[in-house]
C-alpha cells in the first residue's frame, strides 16, 4: 500500500488556497473587461443594463470573493481529503470484511456532499451553469491534472489513480466558487450566468498555473506517481501515453543499456525489462518511414515499445565510426562574418534586418557554447544515442527532437542567437528524449516549457546587439550550457533550469509592474472618472431648467464642468451626496446665463458672481485644468453677465439693491455667445476617450503636449509643425526612417489595431529607434492604447495615432503564439504531407504493368 503523505498534501492544499485568492482577483478583472466589452457591442439597452449591473457588482466584490474563496477552498480541500484518504484505508481491506463492505456506500454519499457534487444541488439552473463552467474548464486542464491526479493519488496513499478522489479537481474550484458568488448580496441567476461565461477561460488559465506548481511541489518532494489501471490489450498495442507515464518508474534508466550491457547493439532489451519483444524492427535504412513516423506523432507509436533488429545498430556503428573519423569541415559560424559585411548589418534597421539561416547543421560559436558550438560533436552525440536507442519509441523520439529543433531554429519571428540558443540544446533535449520519448507531446513538460518560455521573454527584444538583450541572453548560455553538461535521467534538471530562470526575470520585471500598476491605475480612475461624468452629463440634459441657456454654457456643464463633479465623488472619501458643492453650481450657472431674468434682478446676480467663479475654478483646479483651457468660456461668461454689470455702472448702489426691474425694450440683438443651444447641443453625449489632465498624460507616455479641450485629445497631421510640442505621430515622422515601405489603408491599419489584445507585442518607432514593446491597456471604447517599451517606459496614443502609426509602418504586431507548438505543427504537417505523397506514389507504383514496374525499380 501506498504511503500517506499528510505533510506534503497539507503543504500543497494550503499553497493552492493561498494562490487562488490572487487568481481569483485576476479572473474577475479580466471577466469585468470582457463584460464591458459585450456591453459596449450589445444593441439591446435591457441587456446593456444588465451587463453593466454585471461587471460593476464583479468588480465591487473582487476584495471580498478573494478572500472568501481562499479560506473557503482550504476546508473543501481538507475535506475532500478525508474522504478520499477513508477510500485508501478500505482498498486493502478483504471484499469479505464487513467494513470494506459497508464503508465506500456509506461514504460515498457524503462524500459528494463534501465534494459540493452538481448532481444533488437542489437548484436545476445552478447545476447547469456549473455543468457549463466545467465544461470549459475541462479541456484546458486536462494534461496538467492528469499527472497532478497520478501524484496527488500516490501522496493519499492510493495504489491507483483515482481522479474521482482528488481533493483539489476542478469540481472544486468551481463548486466553491459558485457557493460564495449565488451568497453574494445582489446576485441572481442572470448575474450569475454573466458571470460564469466570462469567469471560465481566465479562471482556467488561473488553475492550470496552481495545478502546475502542485505537481513541482510533489515532485520535490519525491512524490512518486500512482499508476493508471491498465487493462490487458493485445501485444504492439501500446497507447501513445505509455512512456509519459512510466518515465517515474525507472523506464529512462535503463535507456542506455543494451541486452549486453554495451548500449544495446543486440536490441532485445527494448521490449521492457525481463521480457523479451514479440518482434523487431529493421531501422538499418535509417531513413523512418513516413507512416511510423506520422504513427508516432499522432498516436503515440504502435510499434513503440518494440526492440531494434542487429542490422540497425550495425548501420548506427558504421555512421558513428565515419563520424568520429572525419575531419571537422564545418564552416565557419555567422558572427565570423567580414566586418565590413557585420558592420553594415547591425546598421541596418533592426526589424528590418534580413534573415540569417540557422538549422541543426549550423556552426555556432565555440566562445559561447564551447564544443557542441560544433555540428559535427552534435552530430556525434546525436548517434551515439541512437546507438544506445533499446526501443524503436526512442529512435522516433530522438528523431523528432532533430526536426523540432531544426524548425524553431528557422523560426523568423526569433532573434538569431536566440535560434542559436536552441540548436546548442539539442543535445541535452536528445538526452531527455532517451528517458522520455514523447515528451515534446506534453505542453507542461518542463523540457517543452523551457524553449517555449525562453522563445516567448526573447520577445521582449528587436535587436539582438542591444545592452538589455545581452544581459536576457548571458543567462540563457550559462543555463544552457549547465544542463549540456548534465547526465540526464529524468525532467528535473530542466525544471531546476527553468525555475532559475524565471526567478531571475520576476526581479527584473518587479520595477516594471510597479511602474506599470501605477500608471494603469492612474488610467483606471481616469475612465471610471470618464464614464461618471457622461452619466453626470446625461442626467443633466434632462433638467427642465435648459430652456434659453447658451450652448457654450452647456459645452461647459457636458465636458468639464461634469468631469469635476466625477472627480469629486470619486476622491470623496465621506460618502457626501454633493461632494464640494459642485452640483449646486450648476442650478445658480444656468439661472446667471439668462438675461432676460438677471435683468429684473441684478443685485441676486452681483452678489452670487464671486462665488460662482471661486467655485468653478476651485473644481477645475481640482479636476487638473489649466485655467486657459477653459479661457474661451470664462470669457463668454463674462460677456453673458456684463448687461447686469454695466447696469451697475450705470446705476447707483441704492438702485441695485432695490433690484427694480430694468425696461427691456431696445435691448441690442443677441450675440453669438448668447445664442440658445440647439436641441442637438441640449443632448449629452458620451466621450469618446476618457479625458486626461496633464500629469496623467506625462505619466501616460503621452507625446502630445498641446493643451486639449475635455473629451477629445488633439492629433496632428503626419508632416505638420507643432506649436508647442509634438504627437506620437508626428515624433515618428520627423525622424522617419529613411527606408520606403508600403503603406497601408485606413481599412487595415483599423483591422489592425482591433486585432490587438492585452499582452501582444509590437514593432514601434519612436525617438529614432525601433523599440519593442506590449500592448498593456486600452479604453472601453479602444480609444486610447498604452504600450510599454523595456524598462516600463510606457508609450500611449489615441486611435487616430496608432492608427496613421500602423500605415506608416512604424508600428508593426509581432506574430508572438507558441513557438514550440507551431514547430511540432509545421513538423506534424511534413509527416502527413509525406506519408500521403509515399502513399500516393505506391499507388502509382502498384497499377504499372509487372514489366514497368521491374524498369521503375531498376
Amino acid at each position: 500500500m501506498a504511503a500517506y503523505q499528510a505533510d506534503v498534501l497539507q503543504s500543497c492544499f494550503q499553497e493552492a488556497a493561498k494562490a487562488a485568492g490572487p487568481a481569483l482577483a485576476h479572473c474577475v478583472e479580466a471577466a469585468a473587461a470582457a463584460l464591458q466589452d459585450a456591453e459596449l457591442k450589445s444593441m439591446k439597452v435591457a441587456e446593456r443594463d444588465e451587463l453593466a449591473s454585471a461587471w460593476r457588482l464583479l468588480l465591487a466584490n473582487k476584495a471580498a470573493w478573494s478572500a472568501r474563496y481562499q479560506a473557503s477552498l482550504l476546508d473543501a480541500f481538507d475535506s475532500n481529503a478525508e474522504a478520499a484518504r477513508t477510500q485508501a484505508r478500505i482498498q486493502h481491506l478483504p471484499k469479505s470484511d464487513p467494513v470494506a463492505a459497508s464503508v465506500p456506500a456509506r461514504h460515498a454519499g457524503r462524500l459528494g456532499v463534501q465534494a459540493f457534487s452538481l448532481v444533488e444541488d437542489a437548484d436545476v439552473t445552478q447545476a447547469i451553469e456549473s455543468s457549463r463552467l466545467l465544461q470549459q474548464l475541462s479541456p484546458q486542464l486536462e494534461q496538467s491534472l492528469a499527472e497532478l491526479d497520478s501524484l496527488i493519488s500516490s501522496a493519499l496513499g492510493l495504489d491507483n489513480v483515482r481522479p474521482e478522489l482528488n481533493p483539489v479537481r476542478p469540481e472544486i474550484f468551481a463548486s466553491v466558487l459558485q457557493d460564495i458568488m449565488m451568497a453574494s448580496e445582489h446576485a441572481d441567476a442572470a448575474l450569475a450566468r454573466h458571470w460564469i461565461r466570462h469567469l471560465a477561460a481566465p479562471l482556467a488559465r488561473e488553475m492550470r498555473r496552481i495545478y502546475e506548481h502542485m505537481v513541482h511541489l510533489l515532485e520535490l518532494a519525491h512524490v512518486k506517481a500512482a499508476h493508471y489501471r491498465v487493462l490487458q490489450a493485445p501485444a504492439g498495442a501500446t497507447g501513445g501515453r505509455s512512456d509519459a507515464s512510466n518515465r517515474s518508474e525507472g523506464g529512462g534508466r535503463a535507456a542506455g543499456e543494451g541486452p549486453d550491457g554495451t548500449g544495446g547493439a543486440g536490441g532485445t532489451a527494448g521490449a521492457g525489462p525481463g521480457r523479451q519483444p514479440s518482434q523487431y524492427a529493421d531501422l538499418s535504412n535509417y531513413e523512418i518511414h513516413d507512416e511510423l513516423f506520422q504513427d508516432f506523432l499522432f498516436h503515440g507509436g504502435s510499434q513503440a515499445q518494440q526492440g531494434l533488429a542487429p542490422s540497425y545498430y550495425a548501420t548506427i556503428e558504421e555512421e558513428l565510426t565515419s563520424l568520429k573519423a572525419a575531419p571537422d569541415s564545418s564552416p565557419s559560424p555567422l558572427h565570423d562574418t567580414a566586418p565590413e559585411e557585420e558592420a553594415g548589418y547591425r546598421a541596418m534597421p533592426a526589424v528590418d534586418r534580413p534573415q540569417r539561416l540557422v538549422d541543426v547543421s549550423t556552426p555556432l560559436s565555440p566562445q559561447v557554447w564551447g564544443a557542441y558550438g560544433r555540428s559535427r560533436e552534435r552530430a556525434i552525440v546525436r548517434t551515439q544515442l541512437k546507438k544506445e536507442a533499446t526501443k524503436v519509441g526512442q529512435v522516433l523520439g530522438l528523431e523528432v527532437v532533430r526536426k523540432l529543433v531544426n524548425q524553431v531554429a528557422q523560426d523568423p519571428r526569433l532573434l538569431v542567437p536566440v535560434r542559436e540558443a536552441i540548436v546548442a540544446l539539442e543535445p541535452s533535449l536528445l538526452r531527455l528524449a532517451m528517458v522520455d520519448p514523447r515528451f515534446f507531446s506534453d505542453e507542461r513538460h518542463p523540457g517543452r516549457r523551457l524553449m517555449e518560455r525562453v522563445a516567448q521573454r526573447s520577445f521582449k527584444y528587436n535587436d539582438e546587439y542591444s545592452g538589455e538583450f545581452a544581459g536576457f541572453f548571458s543567462a540563457i548560455t550559462h543555463g544552457f550550457n549547465q544542463l549540456n553538461a548534465l547526465a540526464i535521467d529524468d525532467a528535473r534538471p530542466f525544471a531546476a533550469a527553468l525555475a532559475r530562470l524565471e526567478g531571475a526575470w520576476d526581479l527584473q520585471d518587479q520595477a516594471e509592474f510597479e511602474s506599470r500598476t501605477r500608471v494603469l491605475k492612474s488610467l483606471h480612475f481616469a475612465q471610471e472618472r470618464q464614464e461618471q461624468a457622461d452619466r453626470i452629463a446625461f442626467d443633466m440634459s434632462s433638467r427642465s431648467d435648459l430652456d434659453k441657456v447658451p450652448g457654450v454654457v452647456l459645452d461647459f456643464l457636458f465636458g468639464p464642468w461634469s468631469l469635476a463633479m466625477a472627480h469629486a465623488r470619486l476622491a470623496d472619501q465621506r460618502n457626501q451626496v454633493d461632494p464640494e458643492g459642485f452640483g449646486s453650481v450648476v442650478p445658480d450657472l444656468l439661472w446667471s446665463v439668462k438675461r432676460d431674468v438677471t435683468l429684473k434682478r441684478p443685485a441676486r446676480l452681483i452678489e452670487m458672481i464671486p462665488g460662482l467663479l471661486e467655485k468653478l475654478h476651485t473644481g477645475l483646479a481640482m479636476l487638473g485644468q489649466a485655467p486657459q483651457e477653459n479661457e474661451k468660456f470664462f470669457e463668454s461668461l463674462m460677456k453673458l453677465h456684463q448687461p447686469v454689470l454695466k447696469l451697475r455702472r450705470q446705476k447707483s448702489r441704492q438702485d441695485a439693491e432695490a433690484s427694480g426691474p430694468m425696461p427691456l425694450d431696445g435691448l441690442e440683438p443677441l450675440e453669438d455667445h448668447e445664442v440658445p443651444a440647439t436641441p442637438e447641443q441640449r443632448r449629452a453625449k458620451a466621450a469618446e476617450q476618457p479625458w486626461l489632465g496633464r500629469e496623467e498624460l506625462d505619466a501616460a507616455g503621452f507625446e502630445d503636449t498641446l493643451p486639449t479641450a475635455p473629451g477629445e485629445l488633439l492629433a496632428m497631421d503626419i508632416g505638420e509643425p507643432a506649436a508647442s510640442g509634438t504627437t506620437a505621430d508626428t515624433l515618428a515622422a520627423t525622424a522617419a526612417p529613411a527606408a520606403a515601405v508600403d503603406k497601408a489603408t485606413p481599412e487595415e491599419a483599423t483591422r489592425v489595431l482591433m486585432s490587438l489584445r492585452t499582452g501582444h507585442w509590437v514593432d514601434l518607432y519612436s525617438k529614432h529607434q525601433w523599440l519593442r514593446a506590449q500592448l498593456v491597456w486600452a479604453s472601453t471604447k479602444a480609444t486610447l492604447f498604452m504600450f510599454l517599451s523595456h524598462g516600463g517606459q510606457p508609450h500611449s496614443m489615441t486611435r487616430r495615432s496608432c492608427e496613421k502609426l500602423i500605415m506608416q509602418r512604424w508600428l508593426r504586431p509581432v506574430d508572438s503564439q507558441a513557438v514550440v507548438a507551431q514547430a511540432l505543427d509545421a513538423v506534424t504537417v511534413d509527416a502527413g504531407t509525406r506519408a500521403k505523397a509515399r502513399k500516393e506514389a505506391d499507388s502509382d507504383f502498384s497499377d504499372l504493368h509487372p514489366q514497368q514496374r521491374e524498369a521503375e525499380t531498376v
